[in-house]
């Protein structure tokens, strides 16, 4: 668990210098939403892999970390009933879409879906095997918890306390391409795989530019699942 710590710290460390010179004062309620996001943003991080570290928590046995994920989107319904200086809506959790923005929201996603899948094609890794649990997972479980977290209260947060919204943007989308990209090894080096990185991180700006358009993380949900488990069929066809 160590070293699961340090590795979020690099991640936070990396972004803090853009967060403290884009922050629109430095008063100390801009701050303590600061904290907020950083005790979050550990949190999630933290509930995550806790099943990997102690097999004995894990509920839900399988090829995928279920209880994981089932964890962080627990962690994140608790940060938002302790945490109640901000209305859902502040967070983009809500159905409801800005009517005016919507048709853009939906193209935008329309394009990070083809690139996605014209991604896969490329260096996804084939596989001969069919597996009913990995497309039930990823039809579900990335989205839901990376979308609340990321583009929900990461999002929500920072837009509160940074300025432009695009820096907001850009933050979450570094700490979303970090998350699968920049890793710390169990000898506690430090493992950057560039694919990923820029991949996730290109895609977690459109979700982020997409959330704020449309004042929703639903498109940027649905598309986020759908790309996963396209992902996942292709590398059976291919």
């Amino acid at each position: 668990m160590t070293r699961v710590i340090l590795e979020h710290i690099i991640h936070l460390v990396i972004v803090l210098p853009i967060i403290l010179l884009t922050l629109k004062n430095r008063s100390l309620e801009n701050l303590k939403i600061l904290l907020a996001f950083s005790i979050f943003f550990m949190a999630n991080g933290v509930l995550l892999y806790l099943p990997i570290e102690f097999d004995e928590l894990r509920i839900i046995n399988g090829r995928w970390n279920w209880t994981g994920k089932i964890l962080a989107i627990l962690g994140a319904i608790i940060f938002l009933l302790v945490y109640r200086k901000f209305h859902l809506k502040d967070y983009f959790l809500t159905f409801k879409q800005h009517k005016k923005s919507l048709k853009s929201g939906i193209i935008a996603i329309l394009v990070v879906f083809l690139v996605s899948t014209i991604l896969n094609f490329k260096f996804n890794t084939p596989t001969s095997e069919w597996h009913t649990e990995t497309i039930l997972y990823q039809f579900t479980m990335p989205g839901i918890n990376e979308e609340i977290a990321f583009r929900g209260i990461m999002l929500g947060l920072l837009v509160k306390i940074l300025k432009p919204n695009s820096i907001a943007m850009l933050i979450t989308a570094l700490l979303f391409g970090m998350a699968h990209g920049l890793f710390l090894n169990q000898n506690f080096e430090l493992i950057f795989k560039s694919q990923p990185f820029f991949q996730t991180t290109i895609m977690g700006m459109i979700w982020a530019w997409v959330t704020i358009k449309t004042g929703s993380i639903l498109l940027a949900l649905l598309s986020h699942n759908l790309g996963n488990v396209s992902g996942k069929i292709i590398s059976v066809i291919k």
